[in-house]
């Protein structure tokens, strides 16, 4: 009886382990924002990564939108999240929305709602819902 009650105590703590390695594994896995993004009657997706430097990450164009979504780090944590909308008219850019979100996020769950923007000129709709997920 004795040997059978070691063996369960091995099996336990390997299990144990093996989980925590999983677990460790997983908060790894980088961070990101996917968003889904409606302009001129068409559907978009896009992922944004996360960056240590802010001014690096590419907006997405989308008819005279521009769209930013910014994960910024500091180590291996996220500072915040900024999202920001601009219209192009007459060559220069106008701000509609500019979005600060901190920490705590919840992941897979809408971090931003539905959000409709309109441009100043013609009431053209630009409406996105973003989400914070981890990577597979």
């Amino acid at each position: 009886m004795p040997s059978q009650l070691c063996l369960w105590k091995r099996l336990c703590v390997a299990t144990g382990l093996l989980l925590s390695l999983t677990a460790s594994h997983a908060s790894d896995q980088p961070t990101r924002l996917q968003c889904q993004l409606f302009a001129g009657g068409e559907d978009y997706q896009f992922v944004f990564a996360p960056t240590p430097d802010p001014y690096q990450a590419k907006p997405i164009d989308l008819e005279r939108f521009r769209f930013k979504g910014v994960i910024s780090l500091i180590g291996d944590q996220i500072d915040y999240i900024k999202i920001t909308v601009s219209y192009r008219s007459s060559g220069q850019a106008l701000i509609l929305q500019q979005v600060t979100y901190l920490p705590p996020f919840a992941k897979n769950q809408s971090l931003t709602g539905r959000q409709q923007i309109y441009s100043p000129d013609l009431g053209r709709e630009l409406s996105y819902d973003c989400t914070v997920m981890d990577s597979p």
